[in-house]
């Protein structure tokens, strides 16, 4: 089971059909504009909703937000399920790469005493080694507040 949505929706539910258009356009109307991508996915039985949002941040006056969500089959573990969530939040900044900088945020916990904490340091090493921002939890809000919002 795979049903990806190939393609991100606003809060409307209308749908982005070429992304790195739509964050070209906003970046000119907010210069100043930040660019932050997530990923998280909640175990849903014998499947895995996973939701990448893609939060652009005007300072000072707010986020707006566009997500897409991806049904897949459960995975074995936690560690595969994390590692994806990783990859899907880097697929989306590689899209996002030429524009500006990009601050990719993961649902991985910095505190050792948490299971996920197991790949923090792979995944914010592979996030840095590929010139994007990391941040992991307790900072990384796009992950664990935005995309969390669309799995549930």
């Amino acid at each position: 089971m795979n049903k990806p949505h190939h393609f991100f929706k606003n809060h409307y539910g209308e749908r982005i059909i070429n992304v790195q258009e739509f964050v070209v356009s906003w970046i000119s109307i907010h210069p100043e504009g930040q660019i932050y991508v997530g990923t998280d996915s909640k175990v849903r039985g014998d499947i895995v909703v996973y939701a990448t949002v893609i939060c652009l941040w005007d300072v000072g006056r707010g986020v707006h937000e566009i997500f897409k969500t991806e049904i897949m089959k459960r995975p074995p573990d936690l560690y595969t399920r994390l590692w994806t969530e990783v990859s899907k939040a880097i697929e989306v900044a590689e899209i996002l790469r030429e524009i500006k900088p990009i601050n990719v945020h993961i649902d991985i916990n910095a505190d050792p005493r948490y299971n996920s904490n197991r790949l923090y340091d792979a995944s914010i090493g592979l996030i840095n080694s590929l010139g994007f921002i990391a941040a992991g939890k307790p900072y990384s809000w796009a992950a664990t507040s935005g995309a969390n919002r669309h799995c549930k």
